[in-house]
C-alpha cells in the first residue's frame, strides 16, 4: 500500500455521516464498498454504473446513480462535495478530478488508477491492492471478514466456470461488464 496525506484530517470513524462516492459500483469491489459504506453509516453514497446496473446499486445501498454513459462524474457532482472518492475503474485523470471533488480532510483510494499528480491540501490519497505479496494486512481482512459476517454482505455472481473454463471467465471478466464477480468452481 502506498500512501500520501496532506495535513490529514478528519476522523477514523469510516464513513459515518461522510459523503461516499463509489466508481464503478456495480462491480465486484464496488458492490463491496457499496456495501460497506452503508454499513459504517454513510449519509449519501452515490456510485457510477450503466442504467442497466442501476437498480442493483440501489439495492446494495447507493442513494444516487450516475449513469457513466449519460454523464461525466466530475462534470455532475459540486466541487468539494465528497469526504470519500473509492476508485474501482482507474480511469485517466479520476485521480486529479477527485481531487476538485474531495473537501479537506477527505480521501481517496484506488486500486484500478494512479494517484494524484496535484493532491490538494488536507485530502489523502492511497493505491491499495492486496495479493499474496502483500499479506502485512491480515488483521483487516480478519475485520473485513467479520462484518461480511455480521452484516450479510454478500456478492453477486455473475457467471459460473468450472476449472476447465478459466479462459473464459477471464475473457468475460476483462470485457468490463460484469456485474459482481464471476466464479471459477474448483471440484475436489
Amino acid at each position: 500500500e502506498e500512501e500520501e496525506e496532506e495535513e490529514e484530517e478528519g476522523n477514523s470513524q469510516g464513513s459515518q455521516g461522510r459523503d461516499v462516492l463509489i466508481l464503478g459500483g456495480s462491480g465486484g469491489t464496488g458492490s463491496i464498498g457499496l456495501q460497506l459504506a452503508r454499513v459504517f453509516g454513510a449519509r449519501s453514497l452515490t456510485t457510477t454504473t450503466s442504467s442497466r446496473n442501476a437498480a442493483y446499486c440501489m439495492s446494495l445501498g447507493a442513494t444516487r446513480v450516475i449513469d457513466y454513459h449519460a454523464e461525466n462524474w466530475w462534470e455532475v457532482l459540486p466541487h468539494d462535495s465528497m469526504d470519500v472518492i473509492y476508485d474501482t475503474v482507474g480511469q485517466e485523470g479520476t485521480a486529479d478530478r477527485a481531487m476538485q471533488k474531495l473537501r479537506r480532510g477527505g480521501y481517496f483510494v484506488t486500486i484500478a488508477g494512479g494517484l494524484s499528480q496535484h493532491p490538494k491540501p488536507g485530502v489523502s490519497q492511497s493505491f491499495f491492492i492486496n495479493s499474496d505479496t502483500n499479506l502485512s494486512n491480515l488483521k483487516e481482512l480478519d475485520a473485513l471478514k467479520d462484518l461480511v459476517e455480521e452484516f450479510n454482505i454478500t456478492m453477486h455472481v455473475d457467471g459460473r466456470f468450472n476449472i476447465s473454463q478459466v479462459e473464459e471467465a477471464f475473457d468475460m471478466s476483462a470485457e468490463g461488464h460484469v456485474v459482481g464477480k464471476v466464479s471459477i468452481e474448483v471440484s475436489p
